[in-house]
């Protein structure tokens, strides 16, 4: 019910009854519109941009800088190194170590981040598992020695498990977990489309909370694939369960582009940030189609060797895929607050997107 003031006394007259519907009429719509702003207690959505960083040294230019300070970053994720499994050695060792020649503002929340292959956990043995998240908490704190003026509170571990690896894995992560106790940080991990509708199977990994990497989702090793980095008609397969996920999530958007080089059909490597204008000479390249070029003769390609019949595909992603993929995530993330990355950190990738690109795309999730 609304109430509506007492202006004066009515007369049981025609105008006077026309006046006071139209009273009644304003004070309808005045109160209502304040009923329909959103509450003390109602959960806005909120989101903290960041970037990862994933090069082997942390060296950021003035442009990057700028970009990050005109988009507030808030985040920003830094893979401090790999861990893969050495057949030779047969023991999980470390790989890319970060180097820093430029730290950050500590206005930046820096999260550690480690890759570990799968294989790591196919062939570690159990007894050697606490071992391992020993050995990768103590250099992982040895690298925070790099940004003394930051805050660390969270670790995030990146690794695409699998039923026979997920219980080494998990207990991993708990081993780590308990590494850490002392030190108040948590752990993130990060979370596929397929750990996510399959999650009966895959399991939870025992952390605060996921990271959902929203790219890589086709087969990129097959020459019938358009894009690999984001296909959102098989994202939307994946993605109804999505509010049912019981971890809460932050989400990583893709930003890079890649060639994907094939020879005799089979895949052979990965050309990171390659631009169709380096397949612009016609006596080298042909458009097989409007993504996939034939090399015309043997060549180099940003150092690297090229046979004459081999194909490349193009992969890359614009705004307006990205403006679509948010439409299709917002209601899952509507009324939560998470991080926001980006696919990453360098001014190569930068490039193809401005500061208002992204903070469009931003937008999209607060609605």
């Amino acid at each position: 019910m609304y109430y509506v003031p007492r202006m004066y006394m009515v007369k049981k007259s025609l105008p006077n009854l026309l006046s006071l519907s139209v009273c009644i009429i304003i004070a309808l719509i005045i109160f209502g519109c304040k009923n329909t702003s959103p509450s003390s207690n109602s959960t806005l959505t909120t989101t903290h941009l960041g970037f990862y960083h994933w090069q082997t040294n942390l060296d950021v230019s003035t442009k990057e800088t700028q970009y990050l300070d005109s988009l507030s970053i808030g985040r920003c994720y830094v893979k401090f190194f790999d861990v893969d499994w050495d057949f030779q050695k047969q023991q999980a060792t470390p790989h890319a170590s970060l180097e820093v020649s430029t730290t950050l503002p500590d206005t930046i929340q820096i999260v550690p981040t480690v890759f570990i292959t799968n294989r790591t956990f196919q062939h570690i043995p159990n007894t050697e598992i606490e071992m391992l998240s020993g050995r990768i908490a103590g250099k992982i704190l040895e690298q925070c020695k790099n940004f003394p003026t930051h805050n660390i509170r969270l670790i995030q571990i990146d690794c695409d498990w699998s039923l026979s690896t997920k219980a080494a894995y998990f207990s991993f992560l708990k081993s780590l977990q308990d590494q850490l106790s002392d030190k108040d940080i948590q752990l993130s991990a990060t979370i596929r489309l397929h750990q996510i509708k399959y999650v009966n199977k895959t399991g939870i990994p025992p952390v605060a909370k996921g990271l959902l990497m929203f790219y890589n989702m086709g087969e990129v090793g097959n020459p019938k694939t358009i894009n690999s980095i984001l296909d959102l008609t098989i994202a939307k397969k994946y993605t109804a369960s999505l509010d049912q996920y019981p971890l809460p999530l932050d989400l990583g958007l893709p930003l890079f582009q890649w060639g994907v080089l094939f020879r005799n059909g089979k895949m052979i490597q990965l050309i990171n940030q390659l631009q169709d204008t380096e397949l612009a000479d016609t006596t080298r390249f042909v458009a097989a189609s409007p993504l996939q070029w034939k090399v015309l003769k043997d060549t180099y390609l940003n150092g690297l060797f090229l046979y004459e019949g081999d194909l490349i595909r193009l992969e890359r992603v614009t705004k307006k895929e990205l403006l679509a993929a948010a439409e299709l995530l917002q209601p899952y993330f509507s009324g939560k607050e998470f991080d926001l990355l980006f696919y990453h950190l360098e001014e190569s990738v930068l490039a193809n997107f401005s500061v208002a690109d992204l903070k469009e795309i931003e937008q999209a999730f607060i609605k």
